[in-house]
């Protein structure tokens, strides 16, 4: 028996929102971190609408210059 046999497992996360155990999560944000690993936030197909788009950390840049200006 290899895993070819095997029917993949459905996704299954908590709504940060509701905290209802869902089968359809939705990514809301991805939290980026200076050690370790960051982690991904879901949200249900109903509370997923209630979060804005959230910007791409790795493609937003500060204004060059010096920091604190």
């Amino acid at each position: 028996m290899g895993t070819a046999d095997k029917e993949p497992r459905p996704p299954v996360r908590m709504c940060v929102r509701c905290e209802v155990v869902t089968g359809s999560p939705v990514v809301v944000a991805v939290v980026h971190q200076n050690s370790g690993p960051g982690f991904v936030v879901y949200a249900c197909q109903a509370c997923a609408a209630h979060y804005p788009p959230q910007p791409d950390v790795l493609t937003v840049r500060r204004p060059s210059g010096k920091a604190g200006e």
